[in-house]
């Protein structure tokens, strides 16, 4: 690698103006002795948070010429071995020799994970106390044993989703107002615009048409970059790939079974076998693009053999992408609810009783306690619906030993008294903004 070429980068990078951002409720804390990663989907706004990051860092003293940052997805570094990343650090004490050892260096590396083999120079780094190093990528992989094993334990990993309603009001200069009249009405035209328009950063401005385009051209890079070419191994068969996305996007919130999948594929003459199907699967994954959620159960033999539901990381995407008239609004309010729950940090899960009685979400806090049932519906005005929805909680709350139980609406509230105890209504646009509601 050219040192000349490096040093320009790095100046480069330094003398960019640092842009207007909308603060990200994601917190980033350096560990000692750690590198800090922040993974998410493509254009979720993992570089914008590491812009964020810069900022607080000015803000409490550090200078920018304290601030290394290198984009891997730079067209003059995609071909970069491993073998000479320590010239960026060179190149950077060759431009200010006077701070080696003596100050606090933060090191930001966007997409470094393209590079085969870099974890040895992040550990590299990281050997030196006066170094911090803040790494960006959009593959779980970051997230995985994997990774842990390589850096032996010394990465501590944040997963940044794109923005959640909180975020998004925010964006648009609206205030978190659920009490008054007036921050309600703006809250309930906010939250249609956001079930509309999604999550993502950068598309919040555009006409719908141009958004819905551009989401599509979204999912097509993160197929070709974060799939395909990520995989080069793999020898992708496109026809099956695209036949299991459609079936999947088709199915958000749905039941999801990939032996019928593949029936149905073969019945349509794309021939492709189970194991690529779930190795397919399992690339979406980790590219952010897709999750799915188990039947909760205590015993993983249980889990297994019971379906998974779908949801993508953003409903908006699910939509703009799914085949026919896309996705209809209550999915997208499910998969909306499912999003902000695992951004919370939850566990999901789905349950569905011997009867036949499902509950759509069963979230588990990681650090342990009793789950919180959730039914989401977007209307109750029909007493079929209610009926189905309180049904299915009440059968659930005492097998599974829940103590807080919840339906989210699109614009209802109310206090339902069930033969299992209250039971909170709470419209989409409250529950978003209220962290941990008291459920019951």
């Amino acid at each position: 690698m050219h040192l000349e070429l490096l040093k320009q980068i790095i100046l480069d990078e330094q003398e960019l103006p640092l842009p207007d951002l909308t603060d990200r409720d994601l917190k980033l804390t350096f560990v000692p002795e750690m590198s800090l990663s922040v993974v998410g989907a493509r254009r979720c706004g993992k570089s914008y948070r590491a812009l964020q990051q810069v900022k607080h860092l000015l803000a409490s003293g550090t200078q920018r010429e304290n601030v290394c940052r290198v984009l891997f997805n730079d067209h003059r570094l995609v071909t970069v071995p491993a073998s000479e990343l320590h010239c960026i650090d060179n190149a950077y004490y060759s431009l200010y020799p006077e701070k080696k050892r003596r100050e606090e260096v933060i090191f930001i590396f966007d997409e470094i994970h393209r590079i085969e083999g870099w974890e040895d120079y992040v550990l590299y780094l990281l050997a030196e106390p006066t170094h911090k190093v803040l790494i960006t990528g959009s593959t779980s992989k970051l997230l995985t044993g994997q990774i842990a094993s390589a850096l032996r334990g010394k990465n501590f990993p944040s997963k940044l989703w794109p923005f959640s309603f909180a975020e998004f009001i925010r964006h648009h200069g609206v205030a978190p107002d659920t009490i008054s009249t007036g921050g309600q009405v703006r809250l309930r035209n906010m939250l249609a615009t956001y079930i509309r328009q999604g999550g993502f950063p950068g598309l919040l401005s555009l006409p719908q048409t141009e958004h819905r385009r551009l989401l599509q051209t979204y999912w097509e890079t993160m197929v070709l970059r974060d799939v395909i070419e990520a995989h080069p191994d793999a020898k992708i068969n496109i026809s099956a790939f695209n036949s299991l996305v459609d079936a999947l996007i088709s199915r958000v919130g749905c039941p999801m079974s990939i032996k019928r999948i593949l029936q149905t594929m073969t019945e349509r003459g794309v021939h492709c076998s189970s194991t690529s199907l779930y190795l397919y699967l399992d690339y979406m994954r980790e590219a952010f693009m897709l999750e799915t959620a188990e039947f909760y159960s205590p015993s993983e033999k249980v889990r297994h053999r019971n379906y998974r539901k779908v949801y993508c990381v953003d409903w908006a995407l699910a939509d703009a992408v799914a085949p026919g008239s896309g996705i209809d609004p209550t999915r997208c309010l499910e998969n909306m609810v499912y999003v902000e729950l695992r951004r919370r940090g939850y566990e999901v899960s789905y349950y569905r009783t011997r009867n036949g009685y499902e509950v759509d979400f069963v979230a588990t806090p990681k650090s342990g306690g009793d789950p919180t049932l959730i039914q989401v519906a977007w209307a109750l005005d029909k007493p079929e619906v209610r009926d189905r929805e309180v049904r299915a909680l009440q059968k659930s709350v005492e097998f599974l030993g829940a103590t807080n139980v919840l339906i989210v609406t699109n614009d209802e509230e109310m206090v339902l008294n069930t033969e299992a105890g209250p039971v909170l209504v709470m419209p989409a646009w409250k529950w978003l903004l209220t962290e941990e509601p008291e459920v019951r």
